[in-house]
């Protein structure tokens, strides 16, 4: 048996989005990992063979989104790094000074790649070299602004932490590799309202998922978002969307609405949502899993869920409302799913006996509809449950 080579990473401090970013990557990087102290240390048989093929990894996701890109034009750009003013252009412009190449996201992480290559032998003493410590503080990069989230929107949430240095200057790996995982990890885009947009990045909070599920992952939430509030209607988006991961790794997730830096203002969070993506699974598997069984009670799901995200959506405070009990109702909340049943079956009674519905009503017809289809296909279950013996 081959004798596994070991590399520790040291992980950000007091910078708890920087440090998902990794993560995000490290899950796409076939090596055992664990978590020790401020480190995660990764151990393979050929530990540069395994961040080249994450590198790699990453590259072919961006190239298939660039393709998505030219047929949406909310997504444009997606693949691309965002960045304002100078600070943050002279940061990538010394980055590519440094790898030869020129200022693309693609090329940058082919230019990485092939001077890992280069060194051979030498390979992991460069990794070991420039990941043992996070700040470096001379001759280190600045962090640009997508990076320092924390110190421009959520100073006062339970990311910051107190007394960590707001310029730690870091090496160019942990720049690729926060670079690496801040690409993988930005999925989409979505309406914050009705006349801004952010970039929807979906990150792993711990380094459990195996890479395979992981990559399946971006695949599957790739795209344009309807939307990211109502939480509860968030978490039903994923649940549907992953169903099937889940039942192999049901594993929490954190959800950023992100707005990109443009001209001279920085990056900036605009939505933190964490999914507790286990903890509802497992509550609510049985029964979720009774209505997604069916094509016609998961189309109405998908569409109600749909409905309470858009923020354009006539109607939305109603299927906002009805998600919501929903959500209860899906974790055996009794009460909570008497009152979906009652007021979607009043509503569309109400509204099927208007003359000529028009507009609004319609709108508000289908979401009853969806509401009412949902909450029968849960009191099916519910029946069942209680005819077993």
């Amino acid at each position: 048996m081959s004798k596994l080579e070991a590399l520790r990473i040291r992980m950000p401090e007091g910078l708890q989005i920087p440090k998902l970013y990794l993560y995000s990557f490290l899950n796409l990087v076939e090596a055992k990992k664990y978590e020790i102290g401020q480190y995660v240390e990764l151990r393979s048989e050929d530990t540069v063979r395994a961040i080249l093929d994450g590198i790699m990894t990453v590259k072919e996701i961006l190239e298939k989104r660039r393709k998505e890109e030219s047929l949406e034009k909310s997504l444009r750009g997606l693949s691309e790094i965002p960045m304002s003013g100078r600070n943050d252009k002279n940061i990538f412009m010394k980055l590519c000074s440094e790898l030869k190449c020129e200022l693309d996201s693609i090329t940058i992480l082919e230019a990485y790649s092939d001077i890992l290559k280069s060194h051979k032998v030498g390979g992991l003493g460069r990794l070991v070299k420039g990941l043992e410590s996070f700040n470096i503080r001379r001759g280190g990069y600045s962090l640009p602004s997508i990076f320092k989230l924390e110190l421009y929107a959520l100073t006062r949430s339970t990311f910051f932490k107190d007394g960590f240095s707001i310029d730690p200057k870091v090496s160019s790996d942990f720049l690729v590799l926060m670079l690496a995982g801040y690409l993988v990890s930005r999925v989409g885009r979505t309406k914050l309202d009705k006349n801004s947009w952010a970039s929807v990045h979906i990150l792993p909070l711990d380094l459990a998922w195996k890479r395979s599920w992981w990559l399946i992952l971006q695949g599957k939430l790739s795209g344009r978002w309807y939307g990211m509030k109502p939480a509860d209607a968030l978490v039903l988006h994923l649940l549907i969307n992953l169903w099937d991961l889940l039942r192999s790794e049901p594993h929490d997730l954190m959800v950023l609405g992100v707005i990109d830096p443009v001209g001279p203002m920085p990056a900036a969070a605009a939505v933190s949502i964490h999914a507790p993506l286990r903890e509802v699974y497992v509550r609510a598997e049985r029964p979720l899993g009774y209505v997604l069984d069916e094509e016609w009670s998961r189309d109405a799901l998908t569409w109600l869920v749909r409905k309470a995200l858009n923020v354009d959506q006539d109607g939305r405070e109603i299927a906002e409302k009805f998600i919501k009990l929903v959500f209860l109702s899906i974790q055996e909340d009794t009460r909570a799913l008497e009152e979906l049943s009652l007021i979607s079956s009043r509503l569309e009674a109400s509204i099927l006996a208007m003359k000529q519905p028009k507009g609004i009503e319609r709108e508000l017809l289908t979401i009853a509809r969806d509401a009412r289809k949902i909450a029968g296909r849960l009191l099916e279950y519910r029946f069942k449950m209680l005819q077993k013996p």
